[in-house]
């Protein structure tokens, strides 16, 4: 039969000119017609001749009378033969063979889950990928058939109609229902019958003919897990979807309300506030005028703390730390940039000075300086005011006690100046530059109702105080405020805060308070903490002279941070700025010498020991373990037992297949983890040519060390690339006395297997994809990135592969495909699967997986985050909220942990092909005694867990039937 034969084995066995289709298939017989058939077919032609012709679709059209001369008969080759032989011709469309469909047919994808959608569900295709392919085929097919309908070549097989093609209802193979269960079923060579596992292995007989059935671990009955696991196994995916939604909007949130910064420093900490308040000393020069002389720009880092017996203007504003080490070693001098927006504090904390805790943005619409500033307590500084009459710096009247927002210069209010006298009471500014505008802020205070006229030094005030201003000294002043006594006579000073208007800005500007009419012997009135506001120029942040300076400025700031050693400068900055130790005391003036190296390891030492901490840990246990770790006995009797039974053999043959290897495959592979290895070592070569950093040269050998390693064990175990280029053997003995199946060296007991699937080409794509993501050299590329000049907001991109090189170290080099596995699995709805997870929460050791990891995540996290603080400003309410979030979410990922030695998702793949639809995966227990003297059954459930073989055979559909429990296969059949 061809069933029996592949169909190029059978063409070849024959005459190539003679093979036609009289030859493989017979011609049906002819029966002679009756009368009244005759008569009957008479009519019909009658009438389809009297019929007006019409233009036919090619579902409507049937196959063509052939000419009344003989064609030649057409010879049947390998490309016809493997065509759909239930599409339309004009289709076109490949075939696959398949052994299920009677006695075999070739048939596309569409047409097979079509005609006989039960028996494609043995295929057991990804739902994705397969949705995917019917919609693309559904394309196809509608676009060929319009140009079929266009071209009137349409013609369909055997003159079927498409009605007859997609009416199939009725013909589906009732075969592939179980005939015990009704259930799917899988055809059984045994019998030529279908039956699920659960009734083909129930009695260890075939139901059909009673033949020995060897019980394998597809064959077992998985306890149920009970509602209670199922449920627990729903609210643990559903917590951890919950927790990963709220991670990314705080990431999300953290990001888009981080505070903006002048010189474009990323504020540090989880969601950052602008909480540093600073008084700088402003160096541009202001009273030359706004143009290209630099009073158009910020004042640059590092800054100049205020200093009021020296300090002609002044920039208060809001700040927050870019670089922790360096705001503390350096005594808070340095490190920290001015806010220019502060999403998170807008609408939190008031801007009014006279508030508590004000935000001070140093704002792109109003950024400015205080060119005045006056609080009345130093009588020896220079006086900025051209005049004062009648005003005197006394406490006669109080003084202000809610104190302006001066920054980090601490203010202590003790006097005022205080308006009484005859004839004249006013006070004028020198001339200031407000080319740009400004505001005036003051406080004022008149004199409180008193009832004794000569008991106070305070008399009580019944005029009202006005505020002028002159743009030239050419000019009369004009009024631009008027405060009523009434309102503004009290115990306490009431703060101001008005614009100057836009004619009186220039650079000569002049404010002048004064009291128009008064009584000589009372109308006392006070002023305190004057500070008059001068704009920048518009658009200042987009100047050339803005971009120039922030350039200079940078490298002043990566200086400073070089000259204390911080994180934030690498030895590749080192080596781009010529730094030198000795000129850090020249140019930083408070730099401490004692603080050169800081007190800490650096981020990237601190990685490299946490690998090299890891990498001891594992080979520590693995030495102690292997003494003590053991297959069970009985998988131990299996494997080791000989055959005994040689009357059997030819019921329980031996099986053996061949893993696909492809060099073209091994080298592209090769190339990419190898190439990308090459150049990060290249780069990094190349920027250390000039620096002699011997401690990060250390690091940098022992991080090649390990993306070698890791490199080697992936080529080798993974992508199959051996010294001998001998392909892998896995051989599969079923005879009830040995019952394995050995993949290389390795030898798993059929009782342990728990599921095999065919996979799809995408499938493995997506695993060789993961794989080779987790084979990149991570801990190097997180050493070299920094040699890069990155965003801000990318500086966290080395920190995280450094991570991620840690976790390759611990939990091995397909860590990706675990994690990418384990969501499949939390998420999955399938109902098996939930069965699954609930059987993997019911295993013992899950309490001891969530303790330990609460302990570790204790012990690195915390320890790492505390002990990496270089401030005292974390309250202990903050420390101990840190201290039980680590413990939850380390117990959180012990659990999680635990329930993962349950499931398939530890991948010991082997992909030494092009990705194609040969792949397959394989489940089962790999089971070890406790590695323990004691033999303890919570240690032999942790160390057990579940494996997911993936391999490519050379024929998998064999290699599923015999796993599945089709022992009963002949020799000639293989």
């Amino acid at each position: 039969m061809l069933v029996q034969y592949h169909h190029s084995q059978y063409i070849t066995s024959m005459n190539p000119t003679t093979l036609t289709k009289s030859a493989l298939f017979s011609t049906p017989t002819t029966t002679k017609l009756t009368a009244s058939e005759e008569r009957h077919n008479k009519e019909q032609a009658t009438k389809r001749k009297s019929e007006k012709k019409k233009k036919l679709r090619w579902k409507d059209r049937v196959t063509p009378q052939p000419p009344k001369e003989e064609p030649k008969e057409q010879v049947i080759d390998d490309e016809c033969l493997t065509q759909c032989s239930r599409c339309p011709a004009h289709r076109n469309r490949k075939g696959t063979f398949r052994p299920l469909i009677g006695n075999g047919e070739y048939l596309c994808d569409a047409c097979y889950q079509n005609e006989f959608p039960c028996t494609a569900m043995v295929d057991e295709n990804n739902k994705p990928l397969k949705l995917m392919s019917n919609v693309t085929n559904a394309i196809m097919n509608k676009a060929s058939d319009t140009a079929a309908d266009l071209k009137g070549v349409a013609t369909t097989p055997g003159g079927r109609t498409d009605k007859a093609i997609t009416s199939n209802t009725e013909d589906y193979p009732s075969e592939v229902e179980c005939r015990s269960c009704l259930e799917r079923g899988i055809f059984r060579r045994c019998c030529s019958a279908y039956y699920c596992h659960a009734c083909y292995h129930r009695q260890g007989q075939c139901p059909g003919c009673q033949t020995d059935v060897v019980l394998t671990g597809l064959a077992k009955e998985k306890p149920d897990p009970g509602k209670i696991a199922v449920g627990v196994s729903w609210g643990v995916s559903i917590l951890l979807v919950i927790i990963s939604c709220i991670g990314i909007a705080l990431v999300y949130y953290n990001e888009s309300t981080t505070p903006t910064t002048v010189w474009g420093h990323s504020c540090r900490g989880w969601l950052p506030v602008c909480d540093v308040s600073v008084c700088l000393d402003y160096d541009g020069d202001v009273d030359s005028g706004y143009g290209e002389s630099g009073g158009s720009l910020p004042a640059a880092q590092p800054h100049k703390v205020c200093d009021r017996n020296t300090t002609t203007n002044q920039v208060v504003a809001s700040a927050c730390v870019y670089d922790t080490e360096l705001y503390a070693w350096s005594n808070n001098l340095l490190g920290y940039d001015l806010c220019v927006s502060s999403p998170r504090e807008e609408t939190t904390r008031p801007r009014n000075v006279s508030e508590a805790n004000p935000l001070l943005l140093y704002s792109e619409d109003t950024s400015g300086v205080y060119v005045f500033d006056d609080d009345f307590e130093d009588v020896k500084k220079a006086s900025p005011w051209s005049e004062i009459i009648n005003g005197e710096m006394s406490d006669a009247c109080g003084f202000n006690t809610r104190p302006p927002e001066r920054g980090n210069e601490p203010t202590v209010n003790t006097k005022a100046l205080v308006f009484k006298g005859l004839n004249t009471r006013q006070a004028t500014t020198t001339e200031l530059d407000l080319t740009y505008g400004g505001r005036v802020e003051f406080y004022l205070k008149m004199g409180p109702i008193s009832y004794g006229m000569f008991n106070t030094e305070c008399k009580t005030a019944y005029s009202d105080v006005i505020i002028e201003y002159r743009a030239s000294v050419d000019t009369d002043f004009i009024t631009f405020g008027v405060y009523q006594a009434y309102h503004y006579r009290g115990s306490s000073f009431k703060f101001i805060s008005v614009d100057i208007p836009r004619e009186g800005h220039s650079n000569t500007t002049q404010i002048r308070f004064r009291q128009p009419s008064f009584d000589a012997l009372r109308d006392h009135w006070a002023l305190d903490d004057v500070r008059i506001y001068s704009n920048l120029k518009p658009e200042w942040e987009e100047s050339d002279k803005f971009r120039d300076r922030k350039e200079e400025q940078d490298e002043d700031v990566l200086f400073a941070q070089c000259c204390y050693n911080t994180d934030q400068c690498s030895v590749f900055d080192k080596a781009r700025l010529g730094f030198d130790f000795d000129d850090c005391e020249t140019r930083l003036p408070e730099f401490n010498t004692n603080l050169r190296r800081g007190s800490r390891l650096k981020l990237y030492e601190l990685f490299i020991f946490y690998l090299c901490l890891a990498a001891i840990s594992k080979m520590i246990y693995h030495l102690v373990a292997e003494r003590f770790i053991n297959r069970s006995k009985a998988s131990e009797d299996k494997v080791t037992c000989k055959h005994q039974v040689q009357d059997n053999d030819d019921l329980f043959p031996r099986r053996s297949f061949l893993c696909r290897v492809q060099v073209s495959w091994q080298c592209l592979v090769a190339s990419i983890l190898v190439g990308a290895l090459i150049c990060v070592l290249y780069r990094l070569l190349d920027s250390l040519a000039s620096n002699t950093d011997g401690t990060f040269i250390v690091c940098c050998c022992i991080a090649v060390m390990f993306d070698i390693k890791a490199i080697g064990m992936l080529l080798s175990q993974v992508f199959g690339i051996q010294w001998q280029r001998k392909p892998l053997k896995v051989e599969v003995d079923l005879h009830p006395d040995q019952g394995t199946l050995q993949v290389g060296s390795k030898i798993i007991p059929l009782s342990e297997v728990t599921d095999i699937k065919s996979q799809t080409s995408a499938y493995c794509w997506i695993l060789t994809l993961l794989h080779i993501i987790s084979g990149l050299p991570l801990a190097l590329a997180s050493l070299t990135l920094s040699s890069f000049d990155l965003l801000p907001s990318l500086e966290v991109c080395s920190s995280l592969l450094g991570c991620l090189a840690i976790l390759r170290e611990v939990f091995g080099t397909s860590f990706v495909v675990k994690f990418y596995l384990a969501i499949q699995w939390l998420l999955s709805t399938k109902l098996q699967d939930r069965d699954d997870l609930g059987r993997a929460i019911q295993r013992k050791g899950l309490l001891q997986f969530s303790l330990i990891g609460a302990c570790f995540s204790l012990v690195f996290i915390f320890g790492t985050i505390t002990g990496r603080r270089v401030d005292d400003k974390t309250s202990t309410g903050d420390n101990f909220l840190l201290f039980l979030l680590c413990i939850c979410l380390g117990a959180l990922f012990g659990l999680v942990l635990g329930i993962s030695r349950g499931i398939s998702i530890h991948c010991d793949a082997r992909l030494s092909s092009w990705p194609s639809k040969s792949c397959c995966t394989v489940s089962f227990h790999d089971q070890v005694v406790c590695p323990c003297l004691f033999s303890c059954g919570y240690c032999t459930s942790m160390n057990s867990r579940y494996v997911l073989l993936v391999i490519a055979l050379d024929d998998v559909y064999t290699f599923k039937r015999i796993l599945r429990g089709n022992n009963n296969l002949k020799k000639a059949e293989i």
